[in-house]
């Protein structure tokens, strides 16, 4: 997995926006379903996460490519190099 339930937690922070939001965002039902994402309990698909990229004003392209080039899962994210 190249995005990780840490770096939702990170943009959704970044943005300022409450796990209802975040929900909101990737058109799931209930915000149960994005908290477990963010605890790493399955995974949002690329609709998903790209929707929530753009609310939350990521360049998606961008914040996945950070994903795949970083070393090791566990490292942090510099999300703010995927600001719009």
């Amino acid at each position: 997995m190249y995005i990780t339930g840490s770096d939702l937690r990170k943009m959704r922070l970044d943005a300022g926006l409450t796990t209802v939001k975040m929900a909101k965002l990737a058109n799931v039902k209930t915000r149960k379903t994005y908290e477990n994402w963010e605890k790493n309990v399955g995974s949002p698909g690329m609709n998903q996460f790209i929707a929530m990229c753009v609310g939350c004003n990521f360049n998606s392209s961008k914040f996945v490519k950070l994903a795949v080039e970083r070393q090791d899962s566990t490292e942090p994210l510099n999300i703010g190099a995927a600001r719009r």
